[in-house]
């Protein structure tokens, strides 16, 4: 055969090759482009859902905090300016309470709720509304009373940010993150570094040309492939960390609900005591028996409400705290009992 010929269909064959790795780069960018669209569509979907998910927990959180600070700053105040006025006080006799037999002015429970009550009010001078989101998610996570916390609040100011707070208030990785910080190790850790959706590699920019972009097309599929992999992990890992927001926001909301019913109690009874010392004076064996009853029932209302104020959210962790869960039992027994008088 001569060689013309030969080299002539040689050149054809190249060039049926060559259309072939064209026709299947094509298809290849095609495709890549679309596993890619598709993998940054779901990424995308999963920080949404992520981001409204920590809204609604941090805003559930915010609202424990501030009816905290409500609470402190209003009827536990009245509480103390008027139960420390009473003298000769006994609550030895009551209603088979143990605990309420060492609550007095002197002793320290009594002590812890003042100083709670005082940094509160001073946290609370300008308005609820004008507290800081720091201040109202570190008071809606920490104990309110035994942790010192408004002082630390008060010193940084209303609107400290949550990394200025140290010592029993220092901030776990969640709540650093709920507060907009950044993502520490220990806190909702399987999130990494997923949360940028700059992890998603862009699809490499190619000029159209012959084997050059044929290789380039496959290098560009797989890399869509492992983005896709990539959107679905963290769609994955979203699941999880919406469940954990979800319990979190829960259990914020259960808390703050206990709160604003022991408090509706706690208003009634302390305006009995107050209508009692207005109108027998302050010496505890001036009081009927009913009427000091009724001063049991306010120091026990007073003691729950102490109780809740004093358990954390979270743990340093950034888990829920499971003592929250006791907490919820004991305060809706109690309002189950004081229902029933």
């Amino acid at each position: 055969m001569p060689i013309p010929l030969i080299i002539g269909g040689i050149a054809v064959a190249a060039g049926i090759m060559g259309v072939k790795k064209g026709i299947d780069a094509k298809n290849d960018m095609a495709e890549a482009k679309e596993v890619n669209e598709t993998a940054k569509a779901m990424a995308r979907e999963a920080e949404e859902f992520i981001v409204m998910a920590k809204d609604k927990t941090k805003g559930a959180i915010e609202v424990l905090g501030q009816e905290k600070i409500r609470i402190l700053s209003t009827s536990v105040n009245d509480f103390v300016v008027y139960f420390e006025k009473i003298k000769n006080i006994n609550l030895k006799d009551s209603d088979g309470i143990e605990e309420l037999k060492n609550f007095n002015p002197l002793g320290e429970e009594f002590k812890q709720l003042k100083a709670a009550s005082y940094e509160a009010k001073q946290v609370a001078a300008n308005g609820l509304t004008a507290i800081g989101s720091g201040a109202l998610l570190a008071y809606g996570t920490y104990s309110a009373v035994m942790s010192g916390l408004g002082g630390l609040i008060v010193t940084a100011t209303t609107g400290t940010a949550l990394g200025t707070l140290s010592g029993a208030a220092a901030v776990n990785a969640t709540l650093a993150w709920l507060g907009g910080g950044a993502l520490a190790t220990g806190g909702f850790g399987m999130m990494g570094g997923m949360m940028v959706l700059g992890g998603i590699v862009a699809g490499p920019a190619l000029a159209i040309g012959g084997a050059l972009f044929a290789s380039q097309a496959k290098k560009a599929l797989q890399d869509s492939y492992g983005n896709y992999d990539k959107a679905k992990a963290f769609k994955g890992q979203a699941k999880s960390i919406g469940v954990a927001l979800k319990a979190i926001f829960t259990r914020a909301g259960q808390l703050t609900e206990l709160l604003q019913q022991l408090d509706g109690y706690f208003v009634a009874y302390i305006a009995k005591m107050a209508a009692t010392i207005n109108l027998k004076g302050t010496d505890w064996q001036q009081y009927s028996l009913s009427e000091q009853q009724d001063i049991y029932k306010c120091v026990q209302l007073a003691q729950t409400i102490k109780m809740v104020l004093d358990t954390a959210l979270l743990r340093q962790d950034g888990e829920l705290e499971e003592a929250t869960v006791r907490v919820l039992e004991n305060g809706n027994k109690y309002l189950q009992k004081i229902n029933q008088v």
